[in-house]
């Protein structure tokens, strides 16, 4: 909050207790989208110590060798080439002191080394120029460069965290790559420029894949992060800085982001920035989790200019109670800093954790629909640039907010101001947003409620129906609550994809990234961010409230569909998008690229793209029975299978019906449709458990035909669905290694 007057003495105070206490960091806030279009691939992050609100980053790997800045709100200020110089593969920025007394440096590390190959690594020290966080964005060279060249003690490193120690001016190097033996390296101060020299080997640390860090200014606090968690660490003022690493860390809040490489502490250090590259093309957000900073008051929402009603009708503003402590308002005072002066004269008692929303007309047929707490007078709230202060019945200024007509605050008509968190401060206007929710008669704003407003519950289908030529979701860039089942294990790096669904249906699917122990089967809830990856993928990410639920919701099983409605250009191909689907062609092409091919059916050919198994090669001319994700990547659509058991060769069956089996198959029931009796076969090569059931087109469970210990062999099972009403049903037959479903039709 805006603490005026004590602002130097409480920056002290907070320094020393952070060394002495476990730190307490609020839920992450969007600051908004990183503007410049080529930064892609941020790696390193710091925020300035001198120009306030300013932020640095750069790209990595074999990339051009300059500097971005942006404010905290994402806005770009700027590019900073640095001359002479490449951009081998910066990983890290670091900030703080240098050889100059005073000066601010930025250190950029050019210390990634994927392979290992380079003995010589790189970082590049320059004084951090001038800038404003308002500023029109200007593109400068930077001529005057530091270079300091090192080695490890132990053999090429790869790394992407660089540390620079505020207290000592030493650097840190932390490799990325040993598995649970992570090293330290320290490059004691003054470093070296005109020679190369070798790193000291201070510290191992039992994490894996550290891909960023950071020291806070004071030097008392140390962050690390991981691609799925973030790590803290403190030290006292007399304590060399790698001894902290001998206590375990302290994992503070952190919401998984693809490919999310960069940390920053807050140049406050009331608390720490992330940033990510853009991999599938998602743009970047640069994220900030405050700490928590107990207030007792905080003015938290501002609507000075309603348009439902007339300003004398429908101003007010919301006060937050962000304290452990009720507080009573009686005898405090409203005011600004011209003539506008009013008393609360009445017991009104703010709780912790309560909002408080006062107005001018407290008559909500009046004021806009507006449900108000407190009414006050001779206050006026201008329209353009005013002051709200609270002051306690003692005169201190408690809180204070002045707003600036649109310079940094947002200039609001028929919306108020929300601050982005009652954590931060207030008196910056990068920290308030426009509110975005209706309230009363139309107006936006959450009197009385989160300025963040509620994130929804919705079904899959509410995500991915759209009507959209591009594919694009409805609630693209929303915060959304889902629940569903994972119709696949986790794959891809450290297992951080995966599909689920909420029903058998079409639009009933969605991808995820996101790491966790969840498992094919499992049922989840979760909130995420809607996004769009490889240009037409709806997927959610930047996921949080992850929790595997113990109740069943609903089994996934395959929906048979023809090629032909999920090709690329099928009628229904979006609609089963990150659908577990079934097809059943002929193999028409059988080599479009990396374990790539495709089958048709007749009604024209779709793709295959087998990425997750390994060992198989389709043969033109066969038929193919294949079960996996719809999926789109590189402009078609293509079906994922999930293991080798997704994909069956019916030709590869014997036609002696008394010969063992080659392979697992679920078999057409004859006749299909049918009324009321059907002949369900299936073939297994092994003596193996055996389940074959219905379901309904929800997905739920009708009837088990089977469910026993089978030998190798080929079976019929009659099913009689005399009971049942006319309508699409599924049969699934599953064993230990193999699934398989397939659709029936009862016509009465």
């Amino acid at each position: 909050m805006n603490k005026q007057f004590l602002f130097t003495f409480v920056v002290i105070t907070i320094q020393v207790s952070f060394a002495q206490t476990t730190p307490e960091f609020s839920s992450r806030i969007d600051m908004g989208l990183v503007e410049h279009p080529e930064l892609t691939e941020a790696s390193g992050l710091v925020e300035s110590r001198k120009n306030a609100h300013v932020l640095w980053s750069h790209n990595d790997r074999n990339n051009q060798n300059r500097l971005f800045a942006f404010n905290s709100a994402g806005t770009h200020l700027g590019i900073y080439w640095i001359d002479g110089v490449e951009n081998r593969d910066w990983e890290d920025l670091a900030i703080g002191p240098g050889p100059i007394p005073n000066v601010d440096y930025l250190y950029i590390g050019d210390i990634g080394d994927n392979d290992a190959v380079h003995e010589n690594k790189y970082i590049y020290r320059i004084p951090e120029p001038v800038v404003d966080f308002n500023q029109v964005p200007v593109e400068i060279t930077i001529f005057d460069v530091d270079t300091i060249i090192f080695q490890y003690p132990d053999g090429n490193r790869d790394a992407e965290t660089l540390l620079l120690d505020p207290l000592t001016k030493d650097l840190y190097v932390v490799s990325k790559r040993e598995f649970e033996d992570i090293r330290v390296y320290r490059a004691p101060y003054p470093q070296p420029t005109n020679q190369v020299f070798t790193l000291e080997h201070v510290a191992t640390i039992q994490l894996s894949q550290i891909v960023g860090g950071d020291i806070s200014p004071s030097g008392l606090e140390i962050l690390l992060k991981t691609y799925t968690s973030m790590y803290y660490w403190n030290r006292s003022s007399n304590q060399n800085l790698w001894e902290s690493f001998d206590n375990p860390p302290i994992i503070l809040p952190y919401v998984e982001e693809m490919q999310g490489e960069a940390v920053s502490w807050a140049a406050d250090s009331m608390g720490y920035y992330t940033l990510s590259e853009e991999p599938n093309n998602i743009p970047a957000h640069l994220f900030y989790y405050p700490r928590i900073n107990p207030s007792i008051v905080v003015i938290n929402e501002i609507m000075q200019n309603p348009l439902a009603v007339g300003d004398e009708f429908g101003e007010w503003f919301e006060l937050f109670n962000n304290s452990t402590d009720p507080v009573n308002l009686m005898g405090w005072i409203i005011k600004d800093t011209d003539t506008d002066f009013h008393m609360i004269s009445q017991s009104i008692v703010l709780s912790p954790g309560e909002f408080l929303v006062l107005s001018n007309n407290s008559d909500s047929t009046t004021n806009g629909g507006l449900k108000v707490d407190y009414q006050y007078n001779d206050i006026v709230l201008d329209n353009s640039v005013d002051e709200i202060l609270m002051v306690s019945p003692t005169g201190v200024v408690v809180d204070s907010v002045a707003y600036d007509n649109g310079v940094t605050f947002p200039n609001t008509k028929g919306t108020s101001m929300a601050l982005l968190n009652e954590n931060m401060d207030n008196s910056f206007g990068l920290n308030w947003r426009e509110s975005t929710l209706t309230f009363g008669d139309g107006d936006l704003g959450t009197p009385g409620l989160s300025n963040s407003g509620t994130i929804p519950f919705l079904s899959i289908k509410d995500i991915q129906f759209t009507t959209d030529s591009s594919g694009l979701s409805p609630l693209f860039g929303q915060r959304v609550t889902i629940s569903g089942t994972l119709s696949i294990d986790p794959f891809g790096f450290s297992g951080s994809t995966f599909f689920i669904q909420d029903s058998v249906a079409m639009w009933s699917g969605i991808m995820v990234k996101y790491t966790s122990a969840a498992q094919i089967g499992d049922n989840v809830k979760l909130t995420g961010t809607v996004a769009e990856a490889n240009n037409a993928l709806t997927i959610l990410i930047d996921v949080s409230d992850f929790e595997i639920l113990e109740n069943q919701l609903i089994e996934i099983v395959p929906i048979p569909v023809s090629t032909g409605e999920i090709s690329t250009e099928g009628i229904n191909a979006e609609a089963y998008e990150s659908v577990l689907v079934t097809v059943t062609g002929i193999c028409d092409n059988e080599n479009l690229g990396f374990r790539e091919w495709s089958i048709d059916d007749g009604t024209g050919s779709t793709r295959v793209y087998h990425t997750l198994i390994g060992g198989f090669t389709p043969i033109l001319g066969n038929e193919y029975s294949v079960t996996g994700i719809q999926f789109y990547r590189d402009n078609n659509f293509k079906v994922l299978p999930r293991d080798i058991n997704d994909i069956s060769d019916p030709s590869a069956l014997s036609d002696n019906s008394d010969d063992i089996p080659k392979i697992f198959e679920l078999h057409q029931n004859y006749p299909n449709p049918f009324n009321p009796t059907t002949i369900i076969s299936y073939s297994i090569p092994v003596s193996t458990h055996v389940s074959v059931v219905i379901f309904d087109i929800l997905g739920r469970k009708i009837h088990t035909l089977i469910n026993e210990q089978k030998s190798p062999g080929n079976y019929s099972l009659s099913f009689n669905g005399s009971n049942l009403s006319s309508g699409v049903y599924f049969y699934k037959l599953q064993t230990k290694n193999f699934t398989n479903v397939k659709k029936l039709l009862i016509i009465k």
